[in-house]
């Protein structure tokens, strides 16, 4: 059996990456794949340094950033067009733990060894803790979040919590379980989910194009089982995940980038009308987060052309993909 590892790397990115590679090099793969998205000349040389170094990796040079989606796609088409039956995406900035791809191999022997079933594992992420909860708490669809929330954000959720100090029942004994969706960093499948539900869709571009990809797993009743026991490390936290630095602050505060607050919202807000069957809560759930957001924009003028960035958004999810 041939197992590779996808890596998606951009910018200056090399000291992240450096350490993903080093750490690989010790899981023992037949090949690494890396798809540059545009990586800045001393990081591109680096890498090429590191395929005349280890003839196991292999270097796919986009030129330019063409987003997650394509270069994940790219990644992914080239592991399989050279011969591998088992696929690792990371991103360059989570690095395996010792261990980390054989607690997945393990799993998959004892669960799917004749992979009769579709099927794909997700290795733990230290800043994805949502997805430790979601096992341990038996509710898959807890990454997402409720039904006809807006962004993210349920306004019966928020006053129910205020009212009732409930707290959910996790067991911590559980140490693996099933998730809806799963970030690509972390993803491992057998070529065969591919053949099932297709590449990721280029059209997303970038944020929410993991979820929707890996989404057709659970749509198609396949399983994607969280392995705990296969750990990887967060060397650097996602604008989306850096928790606000006061109660009037908002994630959009965390990045200067147009393109990722664009897509992070156009996506997402495309993603969750799946999840849509009270068309009234779900515009209340709009209305109020879209008055808090630009309450706090207002506070913060030179922050404020971002919530003009983010209605633009709201408004191109409409067509997007001819979807509602």
């Amino acid at each position: 059996m041939k197992y590779a590892a996808v890596i998606v790397t951009y910018g200056d990115r090399i000291s992240y990456l450096r350490q993903v590679i080093n750490a690989l090099l010790e899981e023992h793969l037949e090949a690494i794949v890396i798809v540059s998205n545009g990586s800045e000349d001393n990081s591109l040389a680096e890498i090429k340094r590191l395929t005349e170094s280890h003839g196991i990796i292999s270097l796919i040079d986009l030129e330019t950033n063409t987003g997650s989606a394509n270069a994940f796609r790219k990644g992914i088409d080239s592991a399989l067009h050279h011969g591998a039956d088992y696929i690792w995406l990371l991103d360059d900035d989570t690095q395996p733990k010792p261990g980390a791809l054989k607690a997945l191999v393990k799993y998959w022997n004892l669960t799917n060894p004749n992979n009769s079933k579709l099927l794909a594992l997700l290795s733990s992420r230290s800043d994805r803790k949502i997805y430790k909860e979601a096992i341990q708490s038996q509710s898959p669809y807890a990454i997402l979040g409720p039904n006809n929330s807006f962004l993210g954000f349920d306004l019966y959720q928020k006053v129910k919590s205020l009212i009732v100090k409930s707290r959910a029942e996790y067991n911590t004994d559980i140490t693996f379980g099933q998730v809806a969706v799963a970030p690509y960093g972390g993803l491992f499948f057998h070529r065969n989910v591919i053949e099932a539900i297709g590449l990721p869709d280029t059209d997303f571009f970038l944020y929410a194009d993991d979820h929707e990809f890996s989404y057709r797993i659970t749509q198609q009743h396949g399983e994607i089982i969280l392995v705990l026991k296969s750990e990887l490390v967060d060397l650097e936290t996602s604008f989306h995940l850096r928790p606000s630095k006061n109660i009037l602050s908002t994630r959009y505060f965390a990045t200067n980038s147009k393109e990722a607050i664009y897509y992070s919202v156009r996506n997402n807000v495309y993603f969750e009308r799946q999840f849509i069957d009270n068309r009234v809560r779900y515009s209340l759930n709009k209305f109020v987060y879209l008055s808090m957001l630009f309450a706090v924009m207002l506070l913060h003028p030179n922050q404020f052309w971002k919530f003009k960035v983010i209605l633009k958004a709201i408004g191109h999810s409409k067509k997007f993909k001819n979807h509602d």
